[in-house]
């Protein structure tokens, strides 16, 4: 008598299915991220954000001292403007570092600290840095003796900073950010005469 079998049983099939759910993930990943960029690229080029304009609206040096050993004592105020052009858009700056050169010799340094630059804001700051016993050149001192003689020296500024945009909630990374400001001629305190200078931005 021929026994009696259960109802036969088919293999299940797990590799395919498990490999079309990953697939389906994997498409929907992708086209968030495709969709995010492009929503990213959309908004960045409706607002067309500008990069912050820096000049100098005055220069001066004050206290100078220059030894017969070529060390250098000397104050310098400069007044630099900084202008966010962009209409919708708010800058967050790091702290930013600030060296005064002559003939690429630095002669000074300061620091500006972090601060947020609202949407067209134009900002003032007043910088006091100082040279202590800065040995220069032999050429060099010659050079700033002879510049003092006419009351006036040209001097180059630069800035250095990192820096993000913000809209709204959204932030970007943070960047790195060199203003170079150069020729800037800056009048010795006895001098009634005005000094200014534009800068340059890269990133």
């Amino acid at each position: 008598m021929p026994e009696a079998r259960g109802p036969s049983r088919q293999p299940t099939v797990i590799g395919p299915r498990r490999s079309l759910l990953i697939r389906t993930i994997v498409t929907l990943l992708l086209a968030l991220i495709v969709m995010t960029g492009l929503t990213i690229l959309v908004i960045w080029l409706s607002i067309k954000p500008k990069r912050p304009v820096y000049f100098i609206k005055g220069a001066s040096i004050n206290n100078y001292t220059l030894t017969k050993d070529h060390h250098l004592y000397a104050s310098y105020n400069l007044v630099l403007m900084s202008v966010n052009t962009n209409k919708k858009m708010h800058i967050l700056y790091k702290k930013m570092d600030i060296k005064i050169l002559f003939e690429n010799v630095m002669v000074a340094r300061g620091v500006i600290e972090p601060w947020h630059q609202h949407k067209r804001e134009k900002k003032k700051f007043t910088l006091d840095l100082v040279s202590r016993n800065v040995e220069l050149s032999g050429e060099v001192s010659r050079h700033l003796e002879l510049a003092k003689l006419s009351d006036q020296v040209v001097l180059d500024v630069e800035l250095k900073s990192r820096l993000k945009s913000k809209l709204g909630i959204w932030k970007s990374r943070y960047y790195h950010m060199k203003v170079s400001c150069e020729h800037i001629v800056a009048q010795f305190s006895d001098s009634s005469k005005e000094s200014h200078g534009s800068c340059s931005t890269s990133f």
